[in-house]
């Protein structure tokens, strides 16, 4: 396995990831099938409140949490 280091988050030191997942966080992650995610900053205030409390811990600590699991997920329609 191999892993490499890269600037995530802006103003933060490099992050490490495995290779062939690096950007692949969207793919697995609910909120980005989720009715209640507005992943843009002029949609943050309309944006489930777990979903901003993670992205603020996220960018506390430099780090990228996918969402496998969600009690309040509501899916898309296609």
């Amino acid at each position: 396995m191999l892993y490499i280091k890269y600037k995530h988050w802006e103003g933060y030191k490099d992050v490490y990831v495995k290779e062939d997942l690096k950007g692949r966080h969207r793919d697995h992650c609910l909120c980005f099938q989720c009715k209640k995610f507005h992943p843009n900053p002029e949609g943050r205030e309309k944006n489930c409140p777990i979903a901003n409390e993670l992205y603020d811990f996220d960018v506390k600590h430099g780090m990228t949490t996918p969402v496998w699991e969600c009690p309040e997920f509501d899916e898309m329609e296609e």
